[in-house]
């Protein structure tokens, strides 16, 4: 009997549980319904009495569950469900065959074997315990079925247990269409997404691709464990889609204001209402965000602090609440009048963490579950002076007349806080892999837990943090910033700010650890336009902007987010707010507009199912059902690929057999890629049903970082691709093009070298020798020509405003084929430059200088050139570089040089002639204005001595302006 209730229980909703369970055989089918295919899921019809066995049920050992339904609004209520045993090898242990309402129209009959009397529900004359054999014989209007017995102390309990149901049936009204929560039994288990928790964040919002096994061509690892991957994603997709297309496509939308402020220790004592009021006042230095005019309520509030108790003792013993109820005081006083529409949720404190949840009123009874967890990552590992602390708050939209029971959405909000100092960002790293290790919640009661072996029973799990629809991190991070304080300070100077902290946040550690995949993958932040919030001193050892002269600046508070492909996350806007000064870091707020597609829970479940009927015939372990696949062309002839100019093609793949089959690509070795660095491939996998035609989209990109060897004609555009079709043969794709050599993308040893135009080059021996090569490139010596014998003066904006694509693009192909520049049209007025077409002749002279694989002056040199202090040991540096490099370097300087000497130019997004906003913050904005010598020295540093992405540290990007500088600027 164990066994019979683990199966029972592995095979219940959450919303249901096991009052009674009889074992026993059926003594007839006394209203037999069709019989399925064996190896069919069930039919797809929500009429739970089509259900049914194959073949008779007569003598068939089966199983008697009662099962009750907990609702909130009606109580309890009670089915039920007759189970036999499974004949299948792959599915659940049991096939549920009918399943009776327990309601007014529901009548039970026992009696013995013999002809004795039988007992109903309202006789209440005990069962006889002399005799062995007793039939009961369950009904529901026409419905009836009937099992024989021995167990008399269960069928004593079957009894009462229906009585009592239907005593709570008729009490309290409810009705025979207050069943519903019975119709998902009609479908296959496997289908019931509804009751399943979200995807792991961390695969959902990643191609299925990079979570396969390791295989290469005719070596694959585990075909059958990458097949069943690749259906679980297409089915989970699949049916998202299906069941909204299938209902109001309207979207419900959530407005979430979020807010993280390292307190440092203190009690809140200034007004906290331009942070938590949801003003969208001006205090980013450019709004970059689209807001509306109208500033809707937020319908959830999140806070999240730290150090809110720094001390000691509070490490080791709890100090009450005292802290939390201040700060959570402040809160609500910082709403105003708008505070009577919130209540506080639920919260969670892990010593100096502290995450609050308050959520609308009119919205409270949509969120039916709050859960918390925490872990700390501080001394020696386990101290929680660092740590996080999670919140998982489960949203259930309210119902409509189409959509009677919503699937839950899921919120998480994460706040932590990590190692400090400026060295220490790999520990930052590693801490934020603790945490999202170990950083759970549990029992997770409402959703389907399949039993482990070692399990008596199934029973709830815990869920990881990334389990969630919507996962939002408020954090204290403390990354840092990989540069000299003078620069950085530096570059907070400069007017327009923006330009600065794009700058800045180039050498962002957050930014870096996510661009190399070391902490928080695939996570998004809106633009940062606000200036750095840490660190701050209330002390004369200021600097202007009031930042701690002994503690550079950085943006240690942050608000990144990470969400299902389902829901929508809309940024609103993204602020630091300067005016709260009661701390050393200032809070930074953010405001997302979600929006969740509201789906049926029956529904979700019956388009899951009807795709799972299409393919449960196939069994990926049975060899005696291969897949087929075919392509619809075994070659891709791209014709001619120009440098930066993508070239796509499509290619359809058919299954053209029996069975669901997948397909990926597989390389030719484990350790080579899976397809040539200048080709794109979407999507990398599919799955598809028989008959069914899937359209990939092949991509050609000729970069920087390909080009060198296809200029030189030393490598072809073309491969060989591999689409291998999962538990089935492979297939073999050749790709290919004719590229058209650029200047672009080729070194400046080569480029002086050329006999002619790189497009006439036939292959690398062809290059003149190196004695006869020339002092400078042709095709830089012809933007260089042109931009010097013009008067650009009336060109303010010159290198710092984009030109024309489609004329940019032919004046690659002049450069590459030798012939002239485009025309240029006549300008207006006629004594001027044609600003347009010099915008563009600078653009291309950045873009060609931006292409060169290697930078004019080495890596190697640039430390000692940021740390030149002088004009003439900058003009002995030119000694170490090749003759080429310092020809370019000599032009480059000597036009920005002319350059510098103009006006100060105007710079893109800023309006001088446009009066100041009274109402701005005084204290945000930078004193200094860069002249256009200093600006033209940041755009050319970057690319005349471009960094290393590999180099451990990055040098000064100040001290490499300042020696551009010492060659613009002159004596």
């Amino acid at each position: 009997m164990a066994d019979w209730e683990r199966d029972v229980r592995s095979l219940l909703r959450p919303s249901e549980h096991l009052l009674v369970i009889l074992e026993g055989s059926s003594l007839r089918h006394d209203r037999p319904p069709p019989a399925p295919h064996p190896k069919t899921s069930p039919p797809t019809s929500l009429d739970i009495t089509s259900a049914a066995p194959s073949g008779p049920l007569e003598g068939l050992r089966v199983v008697l569950v009662i099962v009750g339904h907990d609702d909130r609004a009606m109580g309890e209520s009670g089915s039920a469900f007759l189970y036999s045993e499974a004949t299948a090898i792959h599915g659940p242990p049991l096939s549920l065959h009918r399943t009776l309402p327990i309601h007014g129209d529901f009548s039970l009959e026992i009696s013995q074997l013999d002809s004795s009397p039988a007992a109903t529900l309202d006789d209440s004359s005990p069962i006889s315990p002399t005799e062995s054999t007793f039939a009961i014989r369950l009904s529901e209007g026409e419905d009836i079925f009937t099992i024989v017995t021995h167990d008399m102390d269960r069928l004593r309990s079957v009894a009462s247990a229906c009585r009592r149901l239907r005593d709570l049936a008729s009490r309290n009204s409810i009705k025979a269409e207050s069943y519903r929560w019975r119709e998902p039994y009609a479908l296959h288990p496997a289908s019931w997404l509804s009751v399943k928790p979200p995807r792991d964040l961390r695969d959902a919002s990643q191609p299925v691709h990079t979570y396969l096994s390791l295989g290469s061509a005719g070596m694959p690892k585990d075909d059958a464990a990458d097949y069943v991957k690749i259906r679980d994603d297409w089915l989970w997709s699949q049916s998202q889609s299906l069941a909204t297309l299938r209902q109001d496509p309207e979207q419900k939308q959530l407005m979430i204001r979020l807010g993280t402020f390292n307190v440092g220790g203190k009690l809140p004592s200034q007004d906290l209402s331009t942070w938590l009021g949801g003003n969208l006042s001006s205090s980013s230095v450019k709004q970059n965000l689209k807001s509306p005019t109208t500033n809707p309520e937020a319908d959830i509030l999140v806070v999240a602090l730290q150090e809110v108790d720094p001390s000691t003792e509070a490490l080791f013993y709890s100090m009450g609440p005292a802290r939390e109820d201040a700060w959570t005081a402040a809160i609500l006083a910082a709403l105003g009048e708008k505070a009577e529409q919130y209540e506080k949720l639920v919260s969670k404190q892990l010593v100096g963490i502290l995450l609050i949840v308050f959520v609308k009123r009119d919205v409270r009874n949509c969120f039916t579950k709050a859960r918390e967890s925490s872990v700390a990552v501080g001394i020696m590992g386990v101290m929680a002076n660092k740590g996080a602390v999670a919140i998982r708050l489960n949203y259930q939209p309210k119902p409509t007349s189409s959509i009677r029971s919503p699937v839950p959405v899921i919120l998480t909000f994460v706040t932590s806080h990590l190692a400090a100092f400026d060295d220490h960002a790999e520990r930052r790293n590693v801490d934020f892999d603790h945490i999202s290790r170990r950083l759970e919640f549990g029992p997770c009661t409402e959703y389907m837990w399949v039993p482990r072996e070692e399990d008596i029973e199934p029973g709830p799990s815990t869920l990881n943090v990334y389990a969630s629809d919507v996962l939002f991190w408020l954090v204290n991070l403390n990354y840092r910033l990989n540069l000299p304080d003078a620069d950085i300070r530096h570059l907070l100077s400069l007017e327009p700010a923006f330009q600065g902290i794009s700058t800045l946040l180039q050498f962002d550690q957050l930014k870096v650890s996510i661009r190399e995949g070391k902490a928080f993958a695939g996570f998004e932040e809106h633009p940062i336009t606000f200036l750095p919030t840490y660190r701050f001193n209330a002390t004369i050892q200021t600097d202007a902007l009031g930042y701690d002269t002994k503690r550079k600046p950085a943006w240690t508070d942050r608000i990144l987010y990470k969400s299902s492909p389902f829901i929508s996350v809309s940024p609103r806007s993204y602020q630091g707010h300067r005016s709260i000064t009661m701390s050393d870091h200032r809070p930074v707020s953010a405001e997302f507009l979600v929006g969740i597609r509201c789906i049926d829970s029956v529904a979700l479940d019956v388009a899951a199912n009807n795709l799972y009927k299409s393919i449960v015939r196939f069994d990926p372990e049975d060899p005696s059902d291969i897949p087929l696949l075919k392509l619809d062309q075994t070659s891709l002839e791209f014709g001619k690929v120009f440098y930066s100019t993508p070239a796509s093609q499509d290619l359809k793949i058919r299954n053209v057999g029996k069975v669901p089959a997948a397909f990926r690509f597989f390389p030719w070795d484990i350790r080579s890629p899976i397809h040539a660095p200048w080709l794109k491939i979407e999507p990398m996998t599919g799955f598809l049903l028989p008959e069914e035609e899937r359209t990939l989209r092949l991509t050609i990109l000729v970069s920087r970082s390909t080009a060198a060897p296809l200029n030189l004609r030393m490598q072809k555009l073309s491969t060989l691709l591999i689409v291998h079709t999962l538990l089935g043969q492979d297939h073999f794709l050749s790709v290919d093009g004719e590229y058209e050599p650029s200047c672009f993308g080729t070194s400046l040893s080569t480029l002086t070298r050329l006999p002619g135009p790189i497009r006439e080059l036939k292959g690398e021996g062809d290059l003149l020798p190196e004695a006869q090569s020339r002092h400078s490139s042709r095709e830089f010596g012809k933007l260089m020509n042109w931009l010097m014998s013009h008067d650009l003066g009336t060109v303010h904006d010159l290198f710092l405003a984009p030109g024309d694509e489609d004329l940019a693009a032919r004046m690659r192909e002049s450069l590459d084929t030798g012939t002239e520049l485009p025309p240029c049209a006549a300008p207006t007025p006629p004594q001027t430059v044609n600003a347009n077409y010099a915008r563009t002749v600078a653009a291309v002279l950045l873009a060609f200088l931006h292409s060169l694989p290697e930078s004019i002056i080495p890596f190697s040199l640039h430390q000692r050139c940021a740390q030149i202090i002088d004009r003439d040991a900058a003009f002995e540096m030119l000694s170490h570089l090749p003759q080429a490099s310092v020809n370019v370097w000599i032009s480059v300087t000597a036009l920005l040089h002319l350059l510098a000497s103009r006006d100060r130019p105007e710079v893109p997004g800023e309006s001088p002639e446009k009066e100041k906003d009274p109402s701005a913050l005084e204290d945000i904005q930078p004193p200094n204005q860069p002249t256009r010598a200093e600006i033209l020295a940041f755009i050319f540093a970057s690319v005349l001595l471009r960094d290393d992405i590999n180099a451990a540290s990055p040098v000064s990007v100040l001290g490499k302006k300042n020696f551009l500088l010492y060659f613009i600027q002159g004596p």
